[in-house]
């Protein structure tokens, strides 16, 4: 497995319940992505098993709104970038949903958090100087 260093960026004015919910999708988005980020099941001592989380940290990181659509372009080179618009969070299924992006250009629509993942230190000159979120 490449060595990767993963981040969630999301929009800082965010609630704390939608921040959360955003963070999953685009977490849930990158372990179907690259399942081999994701471990194998494994079982307590009194025989429960418990299915394979994350093996990379993915720290969750904040930047104003309006930031958001420049790391998505500035992280092109990446490997990996996803990518949570408003129109997710607005439509009522993924049949709208695709319809609202297939309906406008990336400039017209709004970006509420990013996934970006990649070498480490390409990651880190693009999201290095970014605040956790709190």
């Amino acid at each position: 497995m490449m060595s990767i260093k993963s981040v969630i960026v999301l929009a800082s004015n965010l609630p704390n319940g939608l921040a959360a919910n955003f963070a999953a999708v685009l977490g849930m988005s990158l372990g179907k992505h690259s399942p081999e980020l994701v471990g194998n099941d494994t079982a307590s001592a009194d025989g429960i098993l418990l299915k394979g989380i994350t093996r990379v940290p993915l720290p969750i990181l904040c930047v104003p709104e309006s930031e958001l659509p420049g790391l998505f372009h500035a992280a092109e080179e990446l490997p990996i970038r996803f990518t949570y618009m408003r129109a997710a969070f607005e439509a009522s299924d993924y049949a709208d949903y695709t319809l609202r992006i297939n309906s406008a250009s990336f400039e017209e629509q709004t970006p509420l958090g990013v996934l970006l993942a990649g070498p480490r230190k390409a990651v880190d000159r693009i999201c290095g100087q970014l605040s956790l979120l709190r």
